[in-house]
């Protein structure tokens, strides 16, 4: 893969992040608790920041960073979100997306750094500009620290792998249950998965992986605690985190299976839909010819070859279709900033946004869409006397 190639695929897939970011940080000033959420936005800009360091976009980097760090301080419960952090980010989303803009068009990020935005997301990192955090203490009894010792060089080598399994996926098997009485030298059997509580305080960003493993150590020295008992011992986690990710895993289980799907190009999209239109003409013919002679077969071969020409019609416009909802992500953001704007507390409601439509149609309806509700918000209450 080429240069290009790479950083078009960059632009694509940031491109849907930034989309998603939107959505993400406009549903967490809802509800600034979600720790899943707010960790998947960080992921989301730390995975920008990251690709953007390999791609010598330097300018782009500075920006994410900076967004990068507010938000490591809202993950780790120092601040919590409020309106005034909000905008600032959704206002880095909006730079990020510029520089990019200029990289699709110019292949450099611009010329501009946002100093102004990059000073503001800085100065909210302080507890003073944004709100402490205030979390609830973990209804438990205290636990006393161990002394940690060196691991001996066969538990070392089970951490690795213990390292490793949690890093890649693994068949389930719990590793928030105590420990069963066993030899050091088989810590590699408990590998820990990121559906158990190991895997999701990581996934959330409250531990590291060593940390993890540094515990699962414990428990194969005899300790017969639970993972998020030692972790909160050792001071690697916070009780309230360990709790809040016990009642994630205890309210339902967590999908692991992720959708096939690649990306197609549009343009071979329209080309396969040429051809399948080829392909109906000449059936149409072939029926029409085996119409006007009598030949069993010749009827049956035409029969099944109709069959099957209308079956991939059909399949193939499916490629083309969307569902409305992808368009109407955005409008929460619109709906927001427009507010802001005018003074209003707005709220939008959508339904049927399952609704699928021929990617062309979503194209053309999605200015149109935006403009009215753009209009909705803007629209006095009472009509204005002339």
């Amino acid at each position: 893969m080429s240069d290009s190639d790479i950083v078009k695929d960059f632009l694509v897939e940031s491109y849907e992040n930034l989309d998603r970011l939107d959505r993400d940080l406009v549903g967490l000033e809802k509800n600034p608790q979600d720790k899943d959420a707010l960790a998947g936005v960080f992921r989301t800009i730390h995975t920008i920041k990251g690709t953007c360091g390999f791609l010598g976009f330097n300018k782009l980097e500075k920006v994410a960073h900076v967004g990068e760090n507010l938000l490591t301080r809202l993950r780790d419960g120092q601040l919590i979100l409020n309106p005034e952090i909000t905008t600032a980010l959704l206002g880095m989303v909006d730079a990020v997306r510029q520089m990019l803009k200029e990289i699709e068009s110019t292949g450099q990020d611009g010329e501009a750094d946002y100093p102004e935005l990059r000073e503001n997301l800085t100065r909210l990192q302080t507890p003073a500009a944004g709100s402490v955090a205030v979390v609830p203490s973990l209804p438990a009894a205290p636990l006393t620290p161990k002394p940690i010792a060196v691991p001996e060089a066969p538990v070392a080598a089970a951490a690795k792998e213990i390292l490793r399994a949690l890093e890649a996926p693994a068949p389930a098997t719990p590793v928030d249950s105590p420990a069963p009485s066993r030899g050091k030298g088989d810590a590699s059997q408990r590998k820990p998965t990121r559906g158990k509580i190991g895997g999701l305080l990581v996934e959330r960003g409250v531990v590291q992986a060593a940390d993890v493993v540094r515990a699962l150590e414990e428990q194969e020295r005899g300790d017969r605690r639970r993972l998020g008992e030692i972790l909160v011992a050792l001071g690697l986690a916070k009780p309230e985190d360990v709790l809040a990710a016990q009642q994630v895993l205890e309210a339902k289980p967590r999908e692991t299976a992720t959708p096939e799907t690649i990306r197609v190009g549009v343009n071979l999209l329209d080309k396969l839909m040429t051809l399948v239109g080829e392909l109906v003409l000449a059936r149409n013919q072939l029926l029409q010819f085996a119409n006007s002679i009598e030949n069993p077969g010749l009827h049956a071969v035409s029969q099944r070859m109709d069959l099957i020409a209308t079956e991939l019609q059909e399949e193939v416009m499916k490629t083309r279709m969307q569902p409305i909802g992808n368009i109407w992500g955005q409008f929460p953001r619109t709906v927001r900033d427009v507010a802001l704007g005018c003074h209003k507390e707005v709220a939008i409601e959508m339904e049927g946004k399952e609704t699928e439509l021929d990617k062309t149609i979503i194209e053309a309806i999605k200015d149109p869409l935006t403009h009215l509700v753009r209009n909705s918000v803007e629209t006095p209450d009472s009509p204005r006397l002339s």
